[in-house]
């Protein structure tokens, strides 16, 4: 999104299935988050970070096909995927552009600028949150959704495997990002910009059974990590078995009858004065 970003997941097909996965379970969130934000018909939207595409179907459908759509990202083959599911949709008023945030020029000020899991990525957060203050109109929407990888919920009862997993994903974000706790510092980050004091929500996704898509999302986390994370020695390939890791985190929880939760995810929302 901007130079200043750098992608920690890595660009991979891989890792665009798990962005995927992720998508399943917090979609919701996303939907409820941005509908609270007042993003709807008509409006003219940028998108900062689109992927391939998850948030980008959410918020065209809110937008109608009165509205303006437009997704950036610096992943041409995310972007080639994102393209693929809009037009498949029937949406024809997204466009898309690969492109750093901060070399971006808009011919018209937008209604709202949104993101999901970008502002994580980027050692100077305070830079892409300016960028977006400028594309908006006065009056226009700010809004953000972010990890806070400091706090590390447990489910119940104790299912050391994974908590083992989600320990090893927290503190490498803690190590590698400048910001893993930037959910929380949303709503001063964005006074700080001069925004108004933004209207904020933490929310915990908490799944299981059988059939649930956590124990993949978390184990192809681990493995787009895992070579980053035995660079930092925070674990290695042997103690982690990567390839049975996913049926591992399912079987116990079916022994132990207990449901996952993964760390808050943070909404925060503001109005350009």
């Amino acid at each position: 999104m901007s130079q200043a970003i750098d992608y920690v997941m890595g660009h991979t097909d891989r890792e665009r299935r798990r962005l995927s996965l992720q998508a399943s379970v917090i979609n919701p969130l996303t939907d409820n988050f941005l509908r609270r934000a007042g993003i709807s018909a008509g409006m003219h939207v940028l998108e900062l970070g689109c992927g391939v595409g998850e948030v980008t179907l959410i918020a065209a459908r809110l937008i109608g096909p009165h509205g303006t759509l437009t997704s950036l990202d610096v992943d041409p083959a995310a972007i080639e995927i994102a393209q693929a599911r809009i037009h498949s949709a029937g949406h024809r008023n997204v466009h898309f552009e690969v492109v750093n945030v901060t070399d971006f020029k808009p011919a018209r000020p937008q209604d709202a600028v949104i993101g999901r899991h970008i502002l994580i990525h980027t050692p100077n957060a305070p830079e892409i949150l300016k960028a977006a203050v400028s594309l908006v109109r006065s009056g226009g929407v700010i809004a953000f959704q972010e990890f806070d990888f400091h706090t590390v919920p447990r489910g119940y009862p104790d299912m050391p495997l994974y908590f083992f997993a989600m320990d090893l994903i927290c503190e490498f974000f803690r190590r590698a990002l400048v910001r893993p706790n930037i959910g929380i510092q949303l709503p001063f980050l964005m006074q700080e910009v001069g925004l108004t004091p933004p209207e904020v929500r933490s929310e915990c996704c908490v799944d299981g059974g059988p059939h649930s898509t956590f124990y993949e999302w978390i184990a192809e986390t681990v493995r787009s990590l895992l070579p980053r994370m035995e660079a930092l020695g925070i674990t290695t390939a042997a103690e982690v078995e990567i390839d049975t890791l996913e049926e591992r985190l399912r079987q116990e929880a079916l022994d132990t009858r207990g449901f996952a939760v993964v760390p808050p995810m943070i909404g925060a929302f503001s109005r350009k004065p």
